[in-house]
């Protein structure tokens, strides 16, 4: 079983997190494994809602993920992994960290691509767990960075997120209360959940914002922004003049990120199938090979 805190110990691992922007990586260009779609099931008698992943490969051989969200009784979300072969438990994670680094590790991969060259400064909104995993990733993809504001919504959470980030990080990191001048002046502007919405014209020429949560507001008539998309919404308009360009053109290199160096960059993050089930069934597995987690006993013998 893994706490959220093992989650982490797991996932914040440089050369994990190089594999795992393989895997999005490869997603993207339609280079991975086959795999099915994701069924939802809601259990209307104890308002529970499953969510099972695809069959993709694992620890112990072919695996899937359930998500379990247990709807309005107080225990938290979590998922489990399980042997494809008999549905034999493999483990159980907690879902919000396994949330937040879902979603950070392919804002990592984009950052690769969409940031303006050497970035220093990183503006990061919001101080729960998916900025903290954020943060995290953004430090590996991004090497010049070398100081952070956090802006969130209760400025003592955000104090206390900017001390355990230098603490881990090295970098320098404090908390601002100004959200529009530490967009402004930063390089690359994450938002991550909890905090003031973001405004694309409050960025300075070339700067990348990677939007988590569909909070930011686009971009009023001044300012060129570049809209990208992990996943492009179905249509016709996708790709288009008026409509967000896939980040899968970028990284196979049939498309720039940038028309010129002063436009920017609008990145909105999204739901890229089968990269649940991979990123928890490698994460459960690199935390087996690290010894992280705490053993569960099942069956009659259990306490």
């Amino acid at each position: 079983m893994l706490s959220s805190e093992d989650v982490d110990d797991a996932f914040d691992d440089e050369a994990f997190m190089e594999e795992r922007f393989s895997d999005v990586q490869r997603l993207l260009l339609g280079r991975g494994p086959a795999l099915g779609p994701v069924t939802p099931v809601l259990l209307p008698a104890t308002h529970c809602r499953l969510t099972v992943g695809p069959h993709a490969s694992g620890p112990f051989g072919r695996c899937f993920a359930v998500r379990l969200d247990p709807g309005t009784d107080q225990s938290a979300p979590r998922v489990e992994l399980l042997l494809a072969d008999d549905g034999s438990l493999l483990g159980l994670v907690d879902a919000g960290a396994l949330d937040g680094w879902r979603s950070a590790i392919p804002s990592g991969l984009a950052a690769r691509y969409l940031a303006p060259p050497a970035p220093s400064l990183l503006g990061l909104f919001g101080s729960g767990e998916p900025a903290w995993s954020c943060l995290l990733v953004l430090h590996h993809a991004l090497p010049s960075l070398s100081e952070v504001h956090v802006v969130g919504r209760d400025p003592a959470q955000a104090r206390e997120l900017a001390s355990a980030a230098a603490l881990r990080t090295g970098l320098r990191v404090r908390m601002s209360e100004d959200a529009r001048a530490t967009a402004a002046g930063a390089d690359v502007v994450a938002t991550t959940g909890g905090h003031p919405r973001v405004r694309a014209e409050w960025l300075a020429a070339g700067a990348l914002l990677i939007d988590q949560t569909a909070t930011a507001v686009p971009a009023a008539a001044g300012p060129a922004v570049r809209h990208v998309s992990l996943v492009p919404p179905p249509g016709p308009a996708a790709g288009t003049r008026h409509g967000p360009l896939p980040l899968a053109e970028i990284v196979a290199g049939r498309a720039l990120p940038r028309g010129s160096g002063s436009d920017i960059v609008h990145y909105q993050g999204g739901e890229l199938a089968g990269w649940s089930t991979i990123a928890a069934a490698a994460g459960l597995g690199h935390a087996w090979q690290r010894d992280v987690g705490t053993p569960v006993r099942l069956g009659r013998g259990s306490p």
